[in-house]
């Protein structure tokens, strides 16, 4: 039985590049490697060692990517962070010239259900491949472009239209 000392600095340095794959951000990859390695040590005392520890850890390890993935937190943390990039990356006299038009879409995609804006943000905004969304989302791939393409043709009514969607924000 290996020490647990042992097994974080042999898999400490794995297993923060395999949370940053998913999250793509050092800080949170460094949070869920540490949350890896707490569940691993709760668990420590179950664990029979028919299975490698790396393969263990692995596993801890993306769930946990996952669930933060799948997290509201996380996808509010994206749409600010996409909100900050579109700012920063903007001449002055342009940005004020856009921020209106900006904000005019931005609150005709609010206007969307959570199922398109999120894919529509995620794909248009973020630039995830469809295979990233639907894992994040837990759909099919299938799913993601209905989704696309609906949430398409509904933002392009709305901005036909100028106006407000009817029906529940869900």
């Amino acid at each position: 039985m290996q020490k647990f000392e042992d097994i974080l600095h042999t898999h400490g340095d794995y297993i923060v590049r395999l949370c940053y794959t998913y999250t793509k951000e050092w800080q949170m990859a460094e949070d869920l490697t540490q949350e890896t390695f707490l569940r691993f040590y709760e668990a420590q005392e179950k664990f029979r060692y028919e299975a490698d520890v790396k393969t263990y850890l692995y596993r801890i390890a993306v769930n946990r990517c996952k669930t933060y993935l799948a997290s509201w937190r996380y996808k509010q943390t994206q749409l600010m962070q996409l909100g900050q990039k579109l700012i920063a990356k903007e001449d002055v006299a342009l940005q004020v010239e856009q921020k209106d038009e900006s904000m005019q879409l931005y609150e005709k995609i609010k206007k969307l259900p959570v199922k398109y804006r999120e894919v529509l943000v995620f794909y248009h905004y973020l630039d995830w491949t469809i295979a990233q969304i639907a894992q994040l989302l837990g759909c099919s791939e299938n799913t993601v472009k209905t989704r696309l393409r609906r949430g398409r043709q509904q933002l392009g009514q709305l901005l036909e239209k100028g106006g407000a969607m009817d029906g529940p924000d869900y």
